[in-house]
């Protein structure tokens, strides 16, 4: 009597055996490569470009805000010679033409700087920035070519040009902040109560 040979395994069983053994089963290993397969051609440039997106933004916050804060240093620093020259008689037309190119640079910065802001708060902000730094340059015009000489004189043209000034403070720190919101910074918004107390 001969032993017949025992059937073949089923293809069925052998697969399931393989995909289901003792080790790591064979479905899992499966199942985790199409996952990466799927986050690697799906979800990754999703991710990256989202990544590019905010350094995109962050740079514009950083190349901007950098900029303008040199400019506005620049400006105030000249305006504040300026305002002492005048008290003392001393000519200031080459300061003055300086002035008004730094509020055109200014001024061409805020408007390259409209198309980022997704908030009226933005524009609203670079209009009175630029408003306020032609309001302190006619208060130069407008004492152009005046007797600066008596206590009076010199503490009422010190009260227009210190008025003229603080009109910038307010809407120079709303742009900052509004730059600041276009990189998703999530800035401390501006206190309008600006002068210490007491």
């Amino acid at each position: 009597m001969t032993d017949t040979p025992p059937p073949p395994p089923s293809r069925r069983r052998i697969v399931t055996s393989f995909l289901g053994g003792d080790r790591t089963p064979m479905w899992f290993t499966l199942i985790m490569l199409l996952a990466g397969a799927a986050g690697t051609y799906f979800l990754a440039p999703q991710v990256n470009a989202q990544f590019e997106a905010q350094k995109l933004r962050t740079d514009f916050v950083v190349r901007n805000y950098n900029d303008l804060r040199v400019k506005m240093e620049d400006f105030q620093g000249l305006y504040s010679v300026v305002a002492q020259k005048l008290v003392t008689g001393e000519p200031v037309q080459d300061e003055v033409l300086r002035l008004q190119e730094l509020v055109a640079r200014v001024g061409a910065q805020n408007l390259a700087l409209l198309p980022m802001f997704t908030a009226e708060a933005g524009p609203r902000a670079t209009a009175e920035v630029n408003a306020a730094m032609n309001g302190m340059i006619n208060v130069i015009f407008a004492n152009a070519g005046k007797v600066i000489e008596t206590d009076e004189q010199v503490a009422a043209y010190q009260a227009e040009v210190m008025a003229a000034t603080n009109a910038l403070v307010v809407p120079l720190l709303e742009l900052y902040v509004r730059i600041g919101e276009v990189g998703r910074l999530n800035p401390t918004e501006k206190n309008a109560q600006l002068t210490p107390d007491g």
